[in-house]
């Protein structure tokens, strides 16, 4: 009975449509196709990328997405302010379908282009999901409440199709390889039914209300002498940057290691159905509980888990005790959503300067994010037993959560106005 209750708070979480505005409403169509679409293909970019480059290769991949990233979020900031949310939202879908089709085109080639095709990445993940920061918080009018169910919502929304579509892409693939032989042709399949979902997902939003940023009569350089001066917006950007250490292995390290030890695409998407499964349960949290008042207490708790759950793999080695990395990955998806308490806190400290506060956070991040990439490639050699390595990396980078907890309790809580 208890199970068909989470059930049914599930789906009244995930249809927190039903309290959405009009705006809200019209995101979150454009929202599942587009996670649909990141379901669908995007796992299974770092397993291409190792097929030909091995693990090395997708952190090198990785180096340049995060790179890219950081670069093109001071384009972002000036492409928001003059042209507007709802265009460079778009944009940042156009560079998703671009990045997808350089891989179909380069091919088994990548390896050898993998500079380019981590750019188009990292280029695109900053204009669609830095602007869809600001999209959020705008067509919510900037009530901090009414964004978190909007976090949760979509949160559950993401889980429930990364529980099911990689699973069935894996399964695609290896039916494909073990059929006629070839590993190819379904991962061009998969990286095709990708751009398909992402042009729908372009065309729907032509439909968005457009939206603008706060005080977009002022320059990016005011803006940011305003922020300077703002200690809890400073100890936040501190947060951020400690947090950014770990995003680096956040998604990708787990389904490499997977992929690593088994070689298999079928149980890297039954692997990343697995966690989905939690990823799942904690955005049901996040979204039946996550406010202001305990956005800090959800922090903690991300913290404490990615500190402490890596312990694992330096006790077990991974090609025997796979069943480690599905308790060290479950947990670490599981409290993964609680991250979205840092958006709701980044958001109160920049209290209306949203182009310049995002574009400073987003340096914060990949300050944090381009030391924890190198440290983990310099990591990975540092014995023969490459998961033990990446068990010394995940340690390290995860007791850096804690400072990025202490960072973000510093931040004192003000009413948007």
């Amino acid at each position: 009975m208890k199970v068909f209750k989470f059930l049914q708070s599930i789906i009244i979480n995930l249809l927190g449509i039903r309290v959405f505005n009009g705006q809200q409403k019209k995101l979150f169509l454009v929202e599942v196709f587009i996670f649909f679409g990141i379901a669908v293909a995007n796992v299974f970019v770092n397993t291409f990328i190792m097929v030909g480059g091995g693990l090395r290769g997708v952190v090198i991949y990785n180096i340049f997405v995060f790179g890219a990233a950081g670069v093109a979020s001071f384009l972002q900031a000036i492409l928001a302010k003059r042209f507007g949310l709802v265009k460079i939202y778009r944009l940042g879908i156009v560079l998703h379908i671009l990045f997808y089709l350089s891989i179909l085109v380069l091919g088994e080639t990548v390896v050898d282009f993998i500079w380019l095709v981590g750019a188009l990445s990292g280029a695109s993940l900053c204009f669609f999901f830095v602007t869809r920061n600001m999209l959020i918080l705008a067509y919510a009018e900037y009530d901090q409440d009414v964004e978190s169910v909007y976090w949760g919502s979509t949160g559950v929304l993401n889980s429930v199709f990364t529980i099911a579509l990689p699973f069935l892409s894996g399964l695609l693939i290896t039916f494909i390889f073990d059929t006629f032989g070839t590993l190819m042709v379904g991962y061009y399949i998969v990286f095709s039914a990708g751009i398909a979902v992402f042009l729908a997902g372009l065309i729907l939003s032509f439909f968005m209300p457009a939206s603008v940023a706060r005080n977009t009569d002022s320059n990016l350089w005011q803006d940011a002498k305003v922020l300077v001066r703002n200690k809890s917006f400073i100890f936040s950007g501190l947060g951020e940057m400690f947090r950014g250490t770990r995003d680096v292995i956040g998604n990708f390290i787990f389904i490499a290691l997977v992929f690593y030890v088994i070689q298999s695409e079928a149980m890297v998407g039954t692997y990343n159905m697995v966690v989905a499964i939690c990823k799942l349960a904690g955005f049901y949290l996040v979204a039946r509980y996550l406010n202001l008042q305990r956005a800090k207490s959800l922090l903690l708790a991300f913290a404490i888990v990615a500190a402490v759950t890596p312990l694992l793999l330096l006790f077990f080695n991974g090609e025997n005790h796979l069943w480690a990395l599905f308790v060290v990955g479950g947990a670490a998806f599981a409290v993964l959503s609680f991250q979205s308490a840092a958006n709701v806190i980044i958001s109160n400290a920049i209290r209306g300067y949203v182009e310049c506060g995002f574009l400073i956070r987003e340096i914060f991040l990949t300050i944090g994010r381009m030391f924890g990439l190198p440290l983990l490639l310099v990591l990975l050699n540092l014995t023969p037993n490459v998961v033990f390595n990446v068990g010394i990396a995940m340690v390290i980078l995860g007791a850096m959560q804690i400072l990025s907890w202490l960072m973000h309790s510093r931040v004192k809580f003000e009413k948007v106005k």
